[in-house]
């Protein structure tokens, strides 16, 4: 019997039969996996946390985006704010969900999980609770030394690693951002979009992630942002608002597509007319359109030619 631990040959690795993806967020998330989630502060990382774990152990939609076959076992971390605020939290969703749901958490402002104290009760919650998913939030709180130094997060990372190794679950681990950077332009003070790099401290937490998403704030309005995923499309964008104390999906970044498509019709266009067209009102980058054009070229369903040094565009009927 082979073992996936073993050192394996090209025929012994070509004959392995690993099965499907897991998948707790479907082409995001797999079991297993290690996500990052960043933000700033009060741009509801927590509610979406929240809402997420419990999604996923009542089997309902995930964060009304992603349907889900079976429920799975999540176990959340919290160390923001008191105790009670906590519970709060929850108790605005008793009604929500049913009683019952596989969800296990534990709030604490001391515990250090990368020690040896931490890493022995860490085994112990894992025995108890066999996750599929584990959320720390934020980590900032867990671990020992400074999120800067990337000794101390690469020390940090290992932990995880060893958690995900031994029960099999996915680790998404939430962050908070570093302060942005402004500077005078133009028209007005400007601010530097830093992507991934946003995320406080060493750049080895979102290289180590297979899955990074990003919440910011604007108004009563937060955007979601899947900034990366490994082997699939990202730059997708939802928005939600916080109404009762529950995150409400607003508007879908996978409708990008149908916009595309709609916005093309029968007619050619070029390409930067096209984003043009479909940034309108939304809050997609040129970049995430222009990815989602390359699928649909990919897919089949527009045709790219070349018009005097410009990418036309145009839709393929079926």
């Amino acid at each position: 019997m082979i073992a996936l631990g073993d050192v394996l040959s090209w025929d012994e690795w070509l004959s392995l039969d690993i099965g499907e993806p897991d998948w707790l967020i479907p082409e995001v998330l797999e079991r297993g996996g290690g996500g990052l989630l960043h933000g700033s502060s009060r741009s509801f990382k927590s509610f979406w946390l929240l809402r997420l774990c419990l999604d996923l152990a009542s089997q309902r939609p995930i964060l009304d985006i992603w349907e889900q076959t079976r429920p799975y076992r999540t176990f959340m971390l919290q160390a923001e704010g008191s105790k009670r605020a906590w519970r709060d939290r929850m108790t605005a969703l008793r009604d929500q969900y049913p009683p019952g749901i596989p969800f296990w958490s534990r709030h604490t402002i001391t515990e250090k999980l990368d020690t040896k104290q931490g890493m022995a009760a860490m085994e112990s919650a894992l025995a108890l609770v066999k996750p599929d998913l584990v959320v720390i939030d934020p980590i900032a709180f867990f671990f020992t030394g400074s999120d800067s130094d990337p000794v101390a997060v690469q020390r940090w990372l290992d932990a995880v690693n060893i958690w995900r190794d031994v029960s099999g679950a996915a680790v998404l681990l939430c962050h908070h951002d570093r302060q942005q950077i402004r500077f005078p332009g133009r028209g007005g003070i400007q601010t530097v979009d830093a992507g991934m790099d946003e995320a406080r401290g060493s750049t080895r937490l979102p290289a180590w992630a297979d899955f990074v998403g990003h919440m910011r704030r604007k108004g009563d309005l937060t955007t979601f942002t899947i900034q990366k995923v490994r082997d699939s499309l990202d730059q997708q964008a939802f928005t939600f608002t916080l109404k009762g104390g529950k995150l409400v999906l607003t508007s879908r970044g996978d409708d990008i597509p149908k916009l595309i498509l709609t916005a093309i019709a029968g007619s050619e266009w070029f390409m930067a007319d096209l984003i043009r067209e479909v940034r309108k009102g939304t809050e997609y980058t040129d970049r995430t359109v222009r990815r989602t054009v390359d699928k649909l070229v990919l897919d089949g369903k527009l045709r790219q030619s070349m018009r005097g040094g410009k990418i036309l565009l145009k839709r393929v009927e079926v």
